[in-house]
């Protein structure tokens, strides 16, 4: 008889048990304890979370379900929904996202009872040689002998396999954020380090003092919403754009980072499910030949998405525009641009997209942002199949599987890995690709509007002085801030070293996982994440040994694996069903 364990109910968790279901041997007794305190959906898509928050990814492209076995998030909201949330606890409180179209952004609690729905419907028509058990307890500990393994909550169980499918976990703080947090503390100052903001205490910072925020992604945003529900504030809607009404509770918002600006809105959806961009260069035939470097690819992707502008660009041009495409895919671009007389004003320009502000003189900052954010709502709004360069960006975004397949089959050099790929490659892809709905960029301009939002500009310091932190941008660093509330807007990094999930130190300290490091100039280079197998995904321990019944994806290979918080994506073979039947293959094997 096989007992599995999965830690974590969040989509990872889930998938795995779907996965652990359907494809479980029918000669053998098979034991499912699914471990999560917060039920599914886990704790970051957790129903009793703010209802301002929301998910950056339309309905219609999340799906819990591989081989497009049952609805989507969209469809799922159009037919079985009305009916689940009679029956749900406090299912009252989501009507309203019933009434949300396939391209809506729904909130994020929301794709938290969709979680729950494929849960009670995975258990409605079993194996009669599987049983599943959903245990709202938090595993603190794991002790492993011949032939089984104990999992420690507030009682044991022992079980045969483990899948880890932890979500994002708290960390301890670097030693700088630990200053940060002293220093408030002894001057009675807000200090709130890395995490998830609607957890964050917003009712605790100091009234009347302005209110600093580190980190311009998508954390960042979800703390704009919750701020203005703080204040009672309103957003009016006139000739298609938003005009802030103050409530006369706000606090003044001083924001910044290391880029300072904004991730790029995501562009409108006017995709239906599988209809993502497919690679005309970087096709699978052409990946198991390749054997450039780094830069070689990351180029080539960059004309993949220039290939997507110009076919939009020139649409409606005199140029032949499948002759223009043809040349340009095989050809010399600056050659191909100036044979076809392209202007310079309709070429795609990378810097101005990867670094808006590079030309900005730095005191013109300010005024500088209100422009970005304009053309940025503008060219989302023209949509992802007929902006040109939304059309750029989504394509940009949507071919993955060449990277998978360079670090499935080691083709990175430990240093493109690490400074690369998972360095300023990642960087400048997620302040592409990976921002919030135009909605939400509509709502910073107008708060920046009001005057109740002001800009940094780039390369942010932060610095403790005279009782108060004190920031202002290196590039401007006669414009500077006093105050005494400061927000980390950002998420906890994956890092194993630094780690508070009592389940994740027990573990390492018994030394059953070893982090995952790369060594390239004399110098060894962790990435954050644990080490596994790649083929099977199963953990290695701290002496370079496979576990065999231990295996880990999702949140906690973020640096070994890519992009480990996306939710699947239906109609496409996403890489998470790859992974969760990599790993069934193996305990059922």
């Amino acid at each position: 008889m096989k007992k599995i364990a999965i830690i974590g109910a969040g989509p990872y968790g889930l998938i795995a048990l779907d996965r652990l279901i359907k494809r479980a041997p029918k000669s053998e007794k098979i034991d499912l304890l699914l471990f999560d305190p917060d039920g599914p959906g886990g704790n970051i898509w957790r129903k009793d979370q703010s209802d301002q928050v929301i998910m950056n990814t339309v309905m219609q492209h999340v799906t819990l379900f591989s081989e497009d076995e049952g609805p989507n998030l969209a469809e799922w909201n159009r037919t079985e929904a009305p009916s689940y949330l009679k029956t749900f606890e406090r299912g009252e409180e989501f009507f309203s996202e019933t009434h949300l179209e396939k391209n809506d952004y729904c909130q994020r609690r929301y794709y938290g009872v969709y979680q729950c729905w494929f849960f009670d419907e995975l258990q409605k028509n079993l194996p009669e040689n599987v049983r599943v058990h959903l245990i709202k307890e938090k595993v603190i500990d794991m002790t492993l002998s011949k032939g089984t393994v104990t999992i420690q909550t507030d009682k044991d169980y022992q079980v045969t396999d483990v899948i880890l499918a932890i979500g994002h976990s708290a960390n301890y703080l670097t030693s700088e954020e630990a200053k940060n947090q002293k220093f408030a503390e002894e001057n009675e100052l807000f200090y709130q380090g890395p995490g998830n903001p609607s957890d964050t205490p917003l009712d605790s910072l100091v009234d009347g003092e302005n209110v600093v925020l580190r980190g311009l992604g998508l954390s960042f945003f979800d703390y704009i919403a919750l701020f203005v529900a703080k204040w009672g504030g309103s957003f009016i809607e006139e000739n298609d754009c938003l005009r802030y009404e103050p409530s006369g509770n706000e606090q003044h918002l001083i924001v910044g980072s290391g880029r300072g600006l904004p991730y790029h809105a995501r562009p409108n959806n006017q995709k239906n499910p599988g209809e993502d961009a497919n690679p005309q260069i970087l096709t699978e035939a052409f990946m198991e030949q390749f054997q450039g470097s780094a830069a070689e690819l990351f180029d080539l992707l960059k004309k993949e998405a220039e290939l997507a502008y110009y076919q939009q660009k020139l649409a409606n041009t005199e140029i032949n525009l499948n002759e223009f495409l043809k040349d340009y895919r095989t050809g010399d671009r600056k050659v191909v641009l100036q044979n076809y007389q392209i202007p310079v004003e309709d070429r795609l320009e990378w810097s101005v997209l990867f670094d808006p502000a590079k030309e900005t003189d730095p005191r013109e900052f300010p005024a500088f942002i209100q422009t970005y954010l304009k053309k940025d709502i503008a060219e989302a709004e023209l949509g992802n199949c007929t902006g040109a360069v939304a059309t750029a960006i989504d394509t940009y975004k949507e071919i993955q599987d060449p990277f998978n397949y360079m670090l499935d089959h080691e083709k990175f050099s430990p240093k493109e890995y690490y400074d690369d790929f998972f360095g300023s490659f990642n960087r400048s892809y997620s302040f592409l690709t990976i921002g919030a709905p135009v909605i939400r960029q509509k709502q910073l301009l107008a708060l920046v509007e009001a005057g109740i939002i002001e800009f940094l500009a780039p390369e942010m310091v932060v610095e403790r002085k005279a009782g108060e932190f004190f920031v202002y941008s290196k590039k401007d660093a006669e414009r500077s801030f006093k105050t005494k509330n400061l927000i980390e807007a950002r998420l906890p990094a994956t890092t194993l070293r630094r780690t508070k999930n009592p389940l994740l130190i027990q573990m390492r300290e018994k030394g059953y996982i070893a982090p995952h490091s790369l060594t390239f100039d004399g110098e060894k280079h962790e990435t954050g994440a644990l080490q596994v197998m790649r083929k099977t995904h199963q953990v290695v321990d701290q002496a370079g040994n496979a576990q065999p019944h231990i295996f880990c994806y999702g949140i906690p290979l973020e640096g070994l694996d890519w992009l480990n918080a996306a939710s699947p994506r239906p109609k496409s073979d996403d890489r998470v069903f790859y992974l969760a039947n990599q790993i069934v293959s193996v305990i059922y094997q």
